[in-house]
């Protein structure tokens, strides 16, 4: 049938246009996941120096107790 090329042309268009946006979406998830990474190990190390500096100065320091629940 001279369709036939047509269908099947279609369908791989189709079915790469699915994969590409697949793919964009997978490269989006690791970026926003190495930024995280990287924020979390950031902060580790600002609180290291921040209690650091806290320790040598002596300053006065009562961490807080989180969430409590009243």
């Amino acid at each position: 049938m001279a369709t036939t090329d047509i269908r099947f042309k279609r369908m791989n268009d189709e079915y790469q246009s699915v994969r590409k946006a697949q793919d964009d979406l997978f490269d989006k998830v690791d970026t926003v996941e190495a930024a995280l990474l990287g924020l979390t190990e950031m902060v580790s190390e600002n609180r290291e120096m921040l209690q650091a500096i806290i320790k040598h100065l002596d300053v006065p320091y009562k961490p807080p107790d989180g969430f409590v629940k009243d």
